[in-house]
């Protein structure tokens, strides 16, 4: 399976430049579904395969240009679909539908072949093969490897784009909900490493079953200690986290994700991370402002006194030169703290640039710097 950018789409080249809008593919709306073009996506083994078949009536809609196409699909709005072969397209607007079918990132097919057909949500555009004639049978497939629906992002329902109310004046996507399977289990990176503690991460796609999630972690890659188990139910894919205490400082510790359900177990893919020496230099991130108004806002930070007493406050002003700063604050520990710091007597509709400031006789930190902007 390939991700695939934007930027890197393979577009058609015709006469006028304006044309560069082009195309490699398309777009979706939610209607009963009709005859007309039917796409069905779906797992296949380890693999995803999209089947399209079925004729087209271009009647009500108007050609624009000429283009070129390859198979791919992109779930999030603005979304698209193509299947079939790499070769040239007409496109034709003025279809109407959904705006996405999922949250999924752009992916390009691994192979496809038949006719090039789809659709893009973006120009609410209809690709077809080059020099199609109305109302002629069609039909196309893609394959993208070693994927899953929810790793494509696509949410399983019935998306239909249509351009007026004839049987084959549609093009529809059938995503059928997937049969129960072994979870999709992804180890994520650790955050808020700290002396003692951190946090691991993770995800999990319980495949219609009932799954029993938990990470293992330890100074080797046999691991030899748990995390409590949680249960995850459903069909898409979501984050997972535990809280570890106790570790030991400035170890190096593997961790990796296990789920288990009644089709199986599986497990993620091992990472590490290497807790903080003893005491240092504090450790600051700037977090978003909060309950920002015409004239006040709250400042918002987290810090890890990293072992020693520690003074705390926010630099604010309307450039990154700030100016002003927050009441100072003591925090210690060895545990990561959220921050805060009342501001009033702001001046409406200004932007104001933020970040923290902690200082031990570890050093000083600053954190990067953020903005709002008072309505």
């Amino acid at each position: 399976m390939k991700i695939m950018k934007t930027t890197s789409l393979k577009l058609f080249q015709p006469a006028a430049l304006a044309a560069l809008a082009i195309i490699t593919l398309w777009g979706v709306s939610i209607r009963p579904a009709q005859a007309g073009y039917t796409v069905t996506l779906q797992q296949v083994g380890p693999n995803v395969v999209a089947t399209g078949s079925g004729p087209l009536d271009l009647t009500g809609l108007t050609f624009l240009m000429h283009g070129t196409a390859e198979p791919i699909i992109k779930a999030a709005n603005p979304a698209f679909i193509l299947t079939g072969a790499v070769l040239g397209i007409d496109i034709y607007e003025r279809i109407t539908g959904p705006t996405s079918f999922g949250s999924g990132d752009q992916f390009s097919a691994d192979s496809g072949g038949g006719n090039p057909v789809g659709m893009r949500i973006s120009d609410m555009t209809l690709g077809v093969p080059r020099g199609y004639v109305s109302g002629a049978a069609l039909s196309s497939n893609a394959t993208w490897n070693n994927a899953t629906l929810a790793t494509l992002g696509v949410t399983p329902g019935t998306y239909v784009w249509a351009w007026g109310t004839g049987a084959n004046q549609n093009f529809t996507l059938q995503i059928p909900v997937p049969p129960p399977g072994p979870p999709v289990a992804i180890t994520n990176p650790a955050t808020l490493i700290a002396s003692f503690s951190a946090k691991l991460n993770g995800s999990v796609n319980p495949h219609g079953l009932t799954t029993s999630v938990y990470f293992q972690y330890g100074t080797t890659n046999s691991y030899g200690l748990t995390t409590a188990p949680q249960t995850q139910i459903g069909n898409t894919s979501r984050p997972v986290s535990a809280n570890l205490n106790s570790l030991a400082a400035q170890t190096t510790y593997h961790f990796r994700i296990v789920a288990s359900n009644t089709a199986g177990t599986r497990f993620g893919s091992d990472r590490i991370f290497t807790t903080l020496t003893m005491t240092g230099p504090p450790v600051v991130t700037t977090n978003p402002a909060t309950n920002v108004t015409a004239s006040s806002a709250r400042l918002n930070g987290r810090l890890d006194p990293h072992g020693l007493s520690t003074t705390v406050y926010f630099q604010y002003g309307t450039t990154t030169s700030y100016g002003s700063r927050t009441p100072n604050q003591i925090k210690t520990g060895n545990n990561y703290q959220n921050v805060f710091a009342a501001l009033s007597g702001l001046t409406a509709g200004t932007t104001y640039h933020f970040r923290i400031v902690a200082t031990n006789t570890g050093g000083t930190r600053v954190g990067s710097d953020r903005t709002f902007t008072t309505p």
